[in-house]
């Protein structure tokens, strides 16, 4: 009776290990799929290993953005900011990356292959941040890099909204500045 009640305990025990580690593990594999972390992607989970083109450019908008995340002299330099800008740029190319990768396959392609310069120019805005904060020991060369990121970003910025526009366009929800309407410019 003692035998049994301790293989049932032992078994239990093994059971609730084998659940706490599939759980741990599922939360792990979709923490893996966030471009940011803490922010939920729309990516199909699928991409958290898949060897598409959409799959991988994913995962190197997560990997730039943990990159900005963990150092730690962006924030001590006071470039938390940047930081910000780099999240919010990596999640509107995802956005668009997921969009592409939804579209039939005669025009998917096209979409995403599209979309890696974006990815390109992002990579290389963390790059130049990361490593002027790194070595470079003068203000005058951090601020310079700061100023080439900030220039990068700022372009990713005009192209989304150029996108944007275009799809507004397309899609017939042109939207107009409330200036451009007689009587409601504003001094």
């Amino acid at each position: 009776m003692l035998v049994s009640l301790l293989l049932l305990a032992a078994v239990g025990a093994i059971v609730a290990l084998g659940v706490a580690l599939t759980v741990r593990s599922k939360r792990d594999f979709d923490d893996a799929n966030e471009v940011v972390p803490g922010v939920k992607s729309a990516a199909p989970a699928s991409w958290a290993g898949a060897h598409s083109a959409e799959a991988k450019m994913h995962r190197r908008l997560g990997a730039a953005v943990r990159s900005a995340r963990n150092n730690p002299r962006l924030v001590e330099l006071g470039l938390s900011e940047r930081t910000k800008q780099i999240e919010s740029e990596a999640l509107a190319i995802d956005e668009r990356l997921v969009a592409a990768a939804g579209l039939p396959m005669s025009h998917r392609a096209d979409a995403v292959n599209a979309l890696e310069p974006h990815v390109v120019e992002l990579e290389d805005a963390v790059s130049a941040l990361i490593t002027s904060t790194t070595i470079s020991q003068s203000k005058a060369l951090l601020e310079q890099a700061v100023s080439d990121a900030d220039i990068k970003l700022q372009a990713l910025a005009q192209a989304r909204a150029e996108v944007e526009q275009l799809d507004q366009q397309a899609t017939g929800e042109i939207t107009t500045d409330r200036d451009d309407e007689p009587g409601t410019a504003t001094r």
